[in-house]
């Protein structure tokens, strides 16, 4: 066997093909495990080259292949063993990026991507040679009409949505033809974002470069004897990998050993706590659950580069962190750094509602943002006064709360939240400089929303649907904190809090419409032609989609120490508000005693004084 280091486009660079042998699997990657993660590494690379920064290679994984004997005219062709997948998403993406530079009148760069494509020249068999893989029998036909459409709109002309009967989904597309138009999509969206400051030129020359430059894989090529089988069988046994911790740990104490540096005390002492079961313990980061010790140190690193840290390379970018930057004198100075934000870490995993970080954490676990970590360790490791630091953390939290009500994306979280931490001045941080930081950022992607903004989506989207009970659980909570004066009791709730809805979500039996008139079942509204329905008939089904999207507002909403009785749940408003005002000591429900009836206007009423609250909570620096 003999490995060699390929780029992108070396693996498919002159006249050659990869075929997938017959007894192979068909391909099986997805959006969420697959395809995510390696647009997330194809966009970092192609963001430290916008950002003129060398960071090392980028490596996508192995293959191995196995030469087959050729004759004649026939193209070189090589048996893929082991790696498929990759290489099939390869081709996939290849061909996305050929049509939208294409669609972005790049054709120079579209012609370039087809090379690495299509094989030319003279063939045995040129149907079937002139693509530079061919994978199983089950997928070439979807792998064709990806190679051979040359736009997304050829591709969903063969490949058009078929509705299933009686639904409101269609049916699957197949999975090559959704991975093409996953990163088609993405690549537009690339392109369209104004936060990006170059021309779409340069972002697409850019991503050429990427893949020519920076991307990595290691072909594992075969020689006269080996068996393809055993290897295969042996690259696919179930092993315990080491983590990326083992391997930085071994490097830094590696490191201390050649530095003449006392290894064993260093160990004892600064990295013995690792090995409790506190850091073993397995976390969810976005799609993947990963040792806590892991996400300290991804997070730890991106905080000391400013830049993102992609947790699967974590050993081999802290490495070429430290003999390029060389931001230490000795290990022991590195080892005493890293246990300082080890602990700052820990107060974020393990929250203490009742200190200032402990709050915001607790909001970052519920709305599930874990990109904002580098910029906290940031602000901790400046050693801010108390009243400064809580400031900051308030409007932070007000930061993330906002943008979730006003229905924002956290997309671009992981690279927001450190070009703020880079915003930092070196000198005095105030309040008022972090909200002028926060105040300057603009666009859907990053902004801070205003009141009338985060007011417009409180009172009228249908925010229970959007977010879901746990996050609505904690705003409603905040908001009973916050009504709770200096007069009032002190109650202590042992049982869990739900969250309820007043107008209740199975609202046609016992709440007419306007009128007396009885709602339109969601299936009929669909199956409605306005063209052949009476005006009246119009007026309902409006007025049944108004509902429905009104009672998860924020309005409608309430929570309870316990579930009410189900039928009683959903019975009509004169039956439900005695039993909330019997079950419930919450300041939150005692604006039903004086409520004789509900509907959607009480329902906006009440949403403007829950808001009167939230803006006080969750306040705006402008």
């Amino acid at each position: 066997m003999q490995p060699y280091p390929r780029s992108v486009f070396d693996l498919f660079d002159g006249k050659r093909r990869y075929a997938v042998p017959l007894f192979q699997r068909q391909y099986v990657w997805n959006r969420e495990e697959q395809w995510e993660p390696l647009w997330e590494d194809i966009q970092r690379k192609l963001f430290e080259r916008l950002d003129n920064k060398n960071g090392p290679p980028h490596f996508l994984g192995a293959m191995v292949i196995d030469q087959k004997r050729f004759y004649g005219n026939q193209v070189p062709t090589q048996l893929v063993v082991d790696g498929q997948q990759r290489l099939a998403t390869f081709q996939i993406f290849l061909a996305a990026l050929r049509d939208v530079c294409a669609d972005g009148q790049q054709q120079a760069l579209a012609d370039e991507c087809q090379q690495y494509l299509l094989n030319r020249g003279i063939m045995d068999q040129p149907d079937i040679e002139q693509y530079k893989f061919w994978p199983t029998k089950w997928d070439r036909d979807q792998f064709k009409d990806v190679i051979d459409s040359r736009s997304r709109a050829e591709v969903r002309k063969r490949h058009p949505l078929v509705w299933r009967k009686y639904a409101r989904k269609a049916e699957p597309l197949p999975i090559m033809i959704e991975c093409y138009l996953y990163f088609y999509d993405q690549m537009q969206a690339l392109l369209q974002d104004e936060e990006i400051r170059c021309s779409i030129e340069k972002k697409l020359q850019t991503l050429y470069e990427v893949l020519r430059g920076n991307l990595q894989v290691v072909t594992v090529e075969l020689e006269g004897n080996d068996d393809p089988q055993v290897i295969f069988e042996t690259l696919n046994a179930r092993g315990q990998p080491l983590l990326p911790s083992d391997l930085l740990r071994n490097f830094i104490f590696w490191r201390a050993s050649q530095n003449g540096e006392a290894q064993e005390q260093l160990y004892e002492k600064y990295w013995v706590p690792f090995d409790d079961d506190f850091w073993k313990t397995v976390e969810k980061q976005g799609r993947l659950f990963r040792p806590r010790c892991d996400l300290f140190l991804q997070h730890y690193l991106a905080f000391r580069r400013a830049e993102e840290v992609n947790i699967g390379h974590l050993y081999a970018e802290y490495k070429y962190w430290i003999l390029t930057a060389k931001p230490f004198a000795t290990v022991k100075d590195e080892l005493e750094e890293m246990t300082q934000h080890r602990e700052f870490f820990r107060r974020l995993i393990e929250p203490q509602p009742a200190e200032p970080l402990g709050r915001l954490a607790q909001v970052l676990k519920i709305f599930d943002i874990r990109t904002i970590y580098p910029l906290l360790l940031g602000l901790l490791d400046r050693s801010l006064p108390d009243k400064v630091l809580q400031d900051i953390l308030i409007d932070l939290e007000s930061y993330v709360v906002r943008r979730a009500i006003c229905g924002l994306t956290t997309k671009n979280y992981n690279r927001l939240f450190l070009a703020i931490l880079g915003k930092l001045p070196k000198a005095e941080l105030t309040r008022a400089t972090f909200r002028n930081i926060l105040l300057g950022l603009q666009g859907d992607t990053s902004m801070w929303p205003r009141d009338e903004d985060f007011r417009g989506n409180w009172l009228r989207e249908p925010i229970y649907d959007a977010l879901g009970g746990s996050r609505v659980e904690y705003i409603l909570q905040a908001i009973e904190g916050h009504m709770h004066s200096v007069k009032s009791e002190v109650i202590t709730i042992d049982s869990s809090l739900t969250v309820e809805h007043i107008l209740p979500q199975d609202w046609l039996e016992h709440w007419p419409l306007p009128g007396g008139h009885t709602g339109i079942p969601l299936w009929e509204r669909y199956a409605s032609s306005h063209e052949d329905t009476t005006d009246d008939r119009k007026a309902d089904v409006e007025a049944s989609h108004r509902r429905d999207r009104m009672l998860h507002t924020l309005g409608n909403l309430t929570l309870l120490t316990q579930a009410l009785n189900g039928s009683v749940s959903n019975g009509p408003y004169a039956e439900k508000r005695p039993e909330i005002l019997k079950q419930s000591a919450l300041t939150l429900n005692r604006y039903f005693q004086d409520i004789p009836d509900w509907n959607e206007q009480r329902i906006e009423k009440r949403g403007e004084q829950l808001f009167e609250a939230a803006r006080v909570i969750w306040p705006h620096g402008a």
